[in-house]
């Protein structure tokens, strides 16, 4: 049984941010993605508490963080405050899908101190027009929780929508009760800021080591957005992961884990 973290809070606005924190030692900073949480990374901290100080965040409008908007500013803003107020230096960030589209805003952020850049599964954002309608991916999603609610099924749907068809169950179950703790308004606004998020051009600003892993079956985030971040930073390393889909760092934790530790380890030397 993997054992997590209590959550902690911090003010924030006129609301809280919530988040998870466990170890010392240099510092990974972790962004989960539109199916997850900070629990997502139970597998993470209980592998590398021992020699990492980690924090994972509930991004806003996730888990049991407010709402702070729907912007990538938004998103931005909130972890940056997150970040100065626990003194997070020299961090290594660990964005995954949705928050890799913020690890890379706050590596190029003159206000973060960051020592390098784990991307995982993630894209540059869809670079749509402000406003307009969301997207299927997204909208389609929320109609689902709306009509036919939020639970253990939902979560199923979701955890196997982004994973082979030959996961193991355990993997599954593990997703899948995190995926049944989504909320609407986060879907809503986390896909919003994916949706009119555009960092082409800030990829040029990025003066850390990256790290770029991927999963060879990953079906969410399509060929040719996974080509365009390794054409935005061509001076990153890459990793695919055989076998696995856009979950990772719970498909084969054990090697997602490795691949943090020492690219953090070398970046920080």
């Amino acid at each position: 049984m993997l054992s997590l973290p209590e959550l902690k809070y911090f003010s924030y606005k006129n609301g809280r941010l919530a988040y998870r924190e466990a170890g010392i030692g240099p510092t990974l900073f972790l962004l989960h993605g539109m199916n997850g949480g900070s629990q997502s990374w139970a597998h993470l901290f209980q592998s590398l508490a021992t020699s990492f100080r980690i924090v994972a965040w509930d991004a806003p409008g996730f888990g049991d963080s407010d709402v702070f908007g729907d912007s990538v500013q938004d998103f931005k803003l909130a972890a940056l405050t997150l970040m100065d107020s626990l003194k997070l230096n020299n961090a290594i960030l660990v964005g995954h899908s949705m928050g890799g589209v913020v690890a890379l805003q706050l590596a190029t952020a003159q206000e973060a101190s960051v020592s390098g850049l784990i991307l995982s599964s993630t894209h540059l954002g869809f670079n749509c027009p402000k406003g307009a309608a969301l997207m299927p991916r997204y909208a389609n999603r929320i109609e689902r929780m709306i009509s036919n609610g939020v639970d253990i099924t939902y979560g199923r749907e979701r955890a196997k929508g982004s994973t082979p068809p030959e996961t193991p169950e355990a993997v599954i179950d593990f997703l899948a009760k995190i995926a049944a703790g989504s909320r609407v308004e986060g879907i809503r606004n986390g896909g919003r800021m994916s949706q009119e998020a555009n960092n082409v051009d800030i990829c040029a600003n990025v003066n850390v080591p990256v790290l770029i892993l991927s999963g060879e079956k990953d079906t969410v985030i399509p060929s040719n957005m996974h080509s365009d971040l390794l054409e935005a930073l061509p001076e990153a390393q890459q990793y695919v992961f055989p076998h696995a889909g856009h979950a990772s760092y719970a498909e084969f934790p054990d090697l997602f884990n490795k691949r943090v530790k020492d690219f953090a380890l070398n970046a920080l030397k």
